[in-house]
């Protein structure tokens, strides 16, 4: 049995690639004979990343191998063209963003396969205009379910006949796939290049979100310093907004010296002593150990949400920077325990799903033709408020985007007219 997931695993960001990961393990320890196919935008080769990635553009010459597809995990749900910097689909006929969690959905119902989604969340906002692509996008959907209430109600929205159940996010089962204390050898030579084999150690994440908190992160890892712990200068997300050089100067801090492979990151992360950064999934993994995590506050309606409740996050606005009342022996949340088994029903429920399919799965090419034309045809034809409103958003991106990547020169301006 072959299940296709799509989302973006074909960018270099924590928890993207590590849903696959995650996900591969859950349903091979229910069956094991279970194979998981990815696509994303981009093409990948796990010689040169992480596992083998399909482009959109081969869904059709492969469909006929599937018996699912899968949309998952993260935040997908969206039509922000502009998610990140430079990244868009290998082949200007796919849908941007559009190809990446509508267009599979879609085309795989039309081709005659289940269809799920997988611990996803949606953006509380789209155009007018996408109204008849996002009730289609319900309509295909044979097992709806979403990580957050917001994005519950967004899916009955556009289709108000579903069943949606909520799910929580699919990293809080990584400690079915990994052990704390028990080190692969990956981890060991890791921990053992940068001086960290044996003792305690703060995780500390380098990001340009949390300038602000500099000075709290600096006293939390001088303080871990005294106590004669490492202190990992660690990106979480391998881009501008993890930037290297983030705690140059900031005495007893080790720089990680390349960005370990996914599996690698969780595993270090699983066996820190505390941590401090502001990544979602950093925080997910740490807290499924029960590990402390020093982060800031967020707001209700942001993904971070997912986080409420548990008794081992403390807050930098009104935290102290000390790391007194943290367990040598850290111990899971009692919650998450609850969400553990919510995740393992929610994998039984999509192997079941897979399991109902009948024969081969076959998408014509006049379909996907008229598929991949839908979302910009549409679009074409959205009215000036709408078009007004984008150029509105597209700028503020623009300024974000801008800000992540003159940030690390302005630092290092900085540093060489302070010290040069």
């Amino acid at each position: 049995m072959r299940i296709g997931f799509f989302g973006t695993f074909d960018v270099e960001n924590f928890g993207d690639v590590l849903f696959p990961i995650v996900a591969e393990s859950m349903l091979k320890s229910i069956d094991p004979s279970i194979e998981v196919e990815l696509y994303s935008l981009l093409p990948k080769r796990a010689d040169s990343w992480y596992y083998d990635v399909h482009p959109m553009q081969d869904l059709p010459a492969r469909i006929g191998g599937l018996d699912m597809v899968v949309v998952g995990g993260g935040h997908l749900l969206h039509a922000n063209r502009l998610m990140l910097r430079g990244y868009g689909p290998s082949d200007p006929s796919i849908p941007h963003p559009w190809g990446f969690w509508w267009l599979p959905v879609v085309a795989g119902k039309a081709a005659g396969l289940p269809t799920a989604l997988h611990c996803i969340s949606s953006d509380p906002h789209f155009p007018d205009w996408t109204r008849p692509l996002l009730e289609q996008f319900g309509t295909a959907l044979d097992y709806a379910n979403a990580r957050d209430d917001k994005s519950i109600a967004k899916l009955r929205d556009w289709n108000p006949a579903a069943a949606v159940v909520k799910v929580p996010d699919s990293v809080f089962n990584i400690n079915t796939l990994i052990k704390r204390g028990d080190l692969s050898a990956e981890a060991k030579a890791f921990l053992n290049d940068h001086g960290l084999s044996g003792r305690p150690y703060l995780i500390v994440q380098p990001s340009s979100a949390l300038r602000k908190y500099m000075p709290f992160m600096q006293a939390l890892a001088a303080d871990a310093v005294a106590r004669r712990w490492g202190v990992l200068n660690l990106p979480i997300i391998a881009s501008s907004i993890d930037a290297e050089g983030f705690f140059a100067g900031t005495p007893g801090v080790t720089t990680a010296k390349h960005w370990p492979h996914p599996r690698l990151l969780a595993e270090i992360i699983a066996n820190a002593s505390a941590v401090s950064g502001v990544s979602l999934h950093l925080s997910i993994v740490a807290s499924t150990y029960g590990i402390r995590v020093f982060r800031p506050r967020y707001a209700e309606t942001s993904k971070f949400i997912l986080l409420r409740g548990l008794g081992n996050i403390r807050f930098m606005d009104d935290a102290q920077p000390v790391l007194d009342d943290v367990a040598d022996t850290p111990g899971p949340d009692p919650l998450i325990a609850g969400w553990q088994a919510e995740l393992r029903t929610h994998y039984e429920q999509m192997i079941a799903l897979a399991r109902g399919h009948q024969g081969k799965a076959v998408l014509s090419p006049e379909v996907w033709t008229d598929l991949t034309a839908k979302p910009d045809a549409l679009r074409a034809r959205q009215g000036l408020g709408d078009r007004v409103a984008e150029v509105k958003q597209n700028l503020k991106r623009r300024r974000g985007f801008l800000a992540m990547l003159m940030l690390p020169r302005l630092r290092k301006a900085a540093s060489l007219f302070r010290f040069g």
